[in-house]
């Protein structure tokens, strides 16, 4: 067979007609020949391994084979290499006419598209090819080499059939699949020249009669993808045709990874500071008097005592520095396996932004093995690009090239560029983001594995383990299976866990079935929790795991806490608004600052009219998640400065009315409360919002009536029937049988059936324990006092509250990954049924269960077009072209259209309906808008002067308003075959 003209790359002439890549638009008559991508990509793989990969991965793929990292980096390199080899088929070949020609005129059959029916994926096409390949070498186990191939498109085909039928159908139709026995010569001939120069040829003996175990499948997989990504792009990788020896490749390869300039993997160095020691080095500004609380210095402790990967669960009191200790514990557990890095993941976007500069301002204290050097940091969640923090580390690099990278000193922590895709955020060192970005590694689909190798490599820390409901429990315990499969250091925070939830969440990272929700495990594989001397349960507590050892009485670690805590007073209050004003008025007579909490924002928009009306504009405050983005932020932060712990600027009186997004990690401090009913977990939540913090000697700072915390609880229609009449609005929200449960385990804290005292920390366990034990039956409960009515709604409520329960675990199956799979299983059927992820907004909904709620972008339009909201800046606080968006006929400027999209905000979920949609895409006409990447498929709300918008549907007319003080509010809806609401 005759040979280039090439000295060093013993390729064929009729192999380097056939191509990989080419042009558009300009570049219309460029190309990279087949053989040029291959090289590519092997060498941007072995630069992957070689200086960026975490220790962790490495170890993970060598061990799977038992062999050292240099062996596994050359497999890693030929697959890359060879993943487009279902390029060399006719099925692929004949997609570029002036391509295919060539290719016919060096012998190879190309069929005319005229004759072609819509050929195998040339994934798929690669993963036969190679698995024939390796059969005819004796390979044992081909089909998990294979499989690595077939999904480097995200995907993985659906069963075996699929493949059998690309072989069956090329058998009988060579000239349009994989091609006759010339094709078969070239593909063999490309597959031996990549397994020569990759090196794999010296180590086929450790490979041809090993399997890859499936969850080393999903890393090298993920591994290919991102070499293949990297050697795609053209302005990294210029097409050229006409590469001729290996030093070109690798001056080609070396500029290019130059340029691209990825910050390598956090080598973490072992702690060698004492506990008190480390606190201080590592969160600068602490008093100087500051010391290490119980739960911190035994977190520190157990972290210490483990021996490499695990799960680490503390169990401790609000406002009592988990955050610090989650930190500090995984500086001490990274260097144990290498760990490359931290993923911080949250509840809301509002806590990750609040968590972002406090995770970014310990970054910067901590050493790296080489010295210091460049970290890169990803704030994980849709609205990223709009915190402040964030955005000033993206100045670096404009692009998601390293242009700048030269002028990046080593201190600097950076926001690569690169990182900022969509799939690609996890893969960054350090990433602070929202939950459902860790669910979605759980989730069937595209492009999955790519979050499985962002996560393999780090400490991964989850934060508020409690707060997610029967259906987020399911992707969460699915995730912590495959960290522990990959042996992901796991720590786990919250306030108020319940203990059968613990026992769960550690039977999840070790492997274990979840059981059924209607009776508690009888599984003894996990000792009992240590009680106190009075029988409650020990509080904080912490809490480790690992994979496969066995469990003692050792893994757990009662962290006794010797302050007295808070008392707090809690009492009832009725539901109407003129209670709500008086029992205020009274409070506040002397100042103070008072939080208003209620379950929806309805109620919340209500109760901020009537308190406004009595109070004054200036003296109330609205929060809630109705606010465009922007505005939201912008409520958090006034919310730290006015309410934190560091507050130079405490107002006299003021009242905060809002939602949910107020217990939910944000570090601010009330003089007293009044709160919607929530089960006990979210209600003790809410009170570590009182006296969070010490304001002078005995609370001497508030107001005199205001020194002893009290919340009261209302929400409840009638407190006098048995059992209480709750609102029906907040039991949308929450479910009744926990409402019933956690108002009867308050009742047996109270001496009268109505005020109850809860003693802040040492109550929570207690509490959490009587609401949420399922060994604790409803008769039970019942007996502390209660009317025998109780017992009977309990039960029922109890019996529906079960079956909601598995019907949100059948839903989240549906699209639920896979356990990790040992032996000869391959990917093959693994994203079976894929969810789709071209809308992220969707694919948060399908790991939270929250709907298909509509988000759209909120602006103003007047005769000239669409212009921002008018108080709507950037972060200097300028309106590029005086905000104007345009008319829609053509794409706004890109600056104004960044500003547009922070101005996004969700409709009531009642709104979120096809008519809506509909009504809201008739209605915008700025088609164009689809030009921006910051508003490609966003829906437009556009508001009038006075911020006064309507959407009509074929049923109803919905009129709304928007204000920066009270969100977005529905002032009226008109029904056309009835009457106004």
């Amino acid at each position: 067979m005759q040979k280039t003209m090439m000295d060093s790359i013993p390729i064929s002439s009729r192999a380097c007609t056939l191509w990989a890549k080419t042009g558009g638009a300009e570049e219309r008559n460029l190309w990279s020949p087949l053989y040029v991508h291959m090289a590519d990509s092997a060498g941007v793989a072995c630069k992957l391994w070689n200086e960026w990969l975490a220790e962790p991965v490495k170890h993970q793929i060598a061990n799977a084979f038992g062999c050292g990292d240099s062996v596994t980096a050359a497999l890693v390199t030929w697959l890359a290499g060879i993943h487009d080899i279902g390029k060399a088929t006719p099925g692929f070949q004949y997609k570029v006419s002036e391509r295919a020609e060539l290719v016919e005129q060096a012998g190879l059959q190309v069929p005319s598209p005229r004759i072609m029916n819509r050929p195998p994926s040339h994934a798929f096409m690669s993963e036969v090819i190679l698995e024939d390949w390796l059969d005819r070498r004796g390979w044992s186990c081909s089909w998990t080499f294979g499989c690595i191939l077939g999904a480097h498109h995200g995907t993985t085909p659906s069963s075996d059939s699929v493949l059998k039928g690309i072989a069956s159908a090329s058998r009988n139709f060579p000239n349009e699949n994989l091609g006759d026995d010339d094709w078969c010569a070239v593909q063999e001939e490309l597959l031996d020249w990549m397994f020569e120069e990759s090196g794999m040829a010296k180590f086929e003996s450790v490979f041809s009669s090993s399997p890859v175990p499936q969850p080393e499948q999903a890393l090298v997989s993920a591994l290919v993808i991102v070499a293949d990504w990297i050697a795609s792009n053209s302005d990294l990788f210029p097409l050229d045709s006409c590469i001729g020896s290996y030093d070109e490749f690798i001056k080609r390869t070396d500029a290019a990874w130059a340029s691209l300039a990825l910050p390598p993997a956090w080598q973490a160095m072992p702690v060698k500071e004492e506990g008190q020691e480390l606190f201080h080095h590592r969160f600068i500004g602490l008093p100087e008097d500051a010391s290490l609380r119980p739960a911190q210095e035994q977190a520190m402790q157990a972290a210490s005592d483990m021996d490499g990967a695990g799960l680490l669960i503390i169990e401790a009191p609000m406002g009592n520095g988990k955050t610090e200790a989650a930190l500090m514990c995984s500086e001490i557990m990274a260097p144990k396996t290498g760990a490359g890095g931290i993923a911080y993941l949250l509840p809301t976007m509002a806590t990750s932004n609040a968590m972002f500069k406090r995770v970014k301002d310990w970054l910067e204290c901590v050493p790296d093995s080489r010295g210091r050097s460049t970290q890169s940091m990803h704030l994980l969640h849709s609205k990223a690009a709009l915190n402040p923090d964030y955005d000033s580390l993206r100045s670096w690099g404009h692009t998601w090239m390293g242009d700048d990278a030269n002028r990046c000193s080593e201190e600097d922590t950076i926001a690569h560029q690169w990182f900022s895709g969509r799939k690609r955020g996890l893969l960054s060192s350090f990433v602070v983001g929202t939950v459902d970005q860790l669910l979605m590694a759980a989730l069937k689909a595209r492009h999955v594995q790519l979050r499985h190798l962002g996560l393999a490599g780090k400490v991964v820390i989850i934060d508020e383990v409690h707060a997610y409901d029967a259906y987020m429990n399911v992707y969460l315990d699915r995730v912590l299976t495959w960290l522990g499969a990959y042996g992901v250091p796991t720590i786990l925070l919250s306030a108020t866990l319940p203990a059968e939830r613990r026992n769960e969440l550690i039977h999840a990272y070790r492997g274990r079935d979840r059981k059924s929700t209607r009776r508690a495990s009888k599984r003894k594989d996990i000792p009992e929790a240590p009680r106190k001397a009075s029988g409650l349960p020990s509080y904080p507590l912490v809490t480790t795991a690992t994979r496969n050892g066995a469990l003692d009485d050792s893994m757990y670690r009662a962290c006794d806490d010797p302050s007295i805590g808070t008392n707090v007073i809690v009492e009832r209050l009725e539901d109407d608004d003129s209670a709500l004003v008086a029992q205020l008025e009274d409070l506040l007579s002397d100042g103070g600052c008072a939080c208003v909490l209620r379950d929806t924002v309805s109620r919340a928009q209500s109760a901020y009219e009537q308190l406004k009306t009595a109070f004054g504009d200036s003296c109330v405050k609205l929060v809630h998640s109705r606010f465009i983005a922007v505005d939201r932020m912008e409520n958090d932060a006034e919310l730290l400065r006015l309410l934190g712990p560091d507050s130079a600027d405490r107002p006299s009186k003021l009242i905060v009315v809002g939602t949910q997004v107020i217990e939910q990690s944000l570090d601010i401090d009330f003089d007293v409360m009044i709160t919607d009913v929530a089960p006990i977990d979210l209600l003790l939540q809410r009170m570590g919002r009182l006296h969070r913090h010490e304001r002078g000697e005995n609370q001497g700072q508030r107001p005199e009536k205001l020194r002893q915390a009290r919340c009261f609880i209302t929400g409840i229609e009638d407190w006098a029937t048995a059992p209480p009449k709750v609102n029906g609005g907040i039991e949308k929200v929450y479910h009744p049988a926990m409402l019933l449960r956690s108002l009867l385990s308050l009742r047996a804290k109270s001496t009268d059936g109505g005020t109850a005292m809860v003693n802040l920390p040492h109550d929570i366990a207690g509490l959490v324990e009587r609401t949420y034990s399922r060994s604790i039956a409803a008769e039970e409960l019942c007996d502390a006092g209660a009317a025998p009515e109780w017992v009977h709604a309990l039960q029922s409520a109890e019996e529906e509250l079960e079956k909601a329960k598995e019907n949100k675990q059948l839903k989240a199956n549906a699209w639920l990954l896979s356990k990790p799979q040992k032996g000869t299983q391959s990917l093959i059927g693994w994203l079976n049924e894929t969810f789709s992820l071209a809308d992220e907004t969707k694919a948060r909904a399908a790991v939270r269960d929250s709907g298909d709620t509509v988000e759209v972008i909120a602006v103003q339009v007047g005769n000239d077009g669409f212009t921002l909201l008018p108080w709507v800046t950037d972060i200097k606080g300028s309106r590029p072209c005086q905000g104007y968006l345009g008319d829609g006929s053509e794409a706004p400027d890109d600056e104004v259209a960044r500003l547009a999209a922070s101005c996004t905000v969700s409709l009531p979920f009642w709104l979120s309906s096809e008519q809506v949609i509909d009504a809201l895409e008739t209605k915008s006409q700025a088609l164009r808008w689809q030009e921006s990447r910051w508003l490609q498929g966003q829906l437009v709300l556009a508001f009038d002067s006075n911020l006064d918008t309507v959407i009509e549907t074929k049923d109803a007319i919905y009129r709304m308003h928007y204000s920066r003080k009270a969100g977005l509010e529905l002032v009226e809806t008109v029904r056309k075959k009835g009457d106004a609401q």
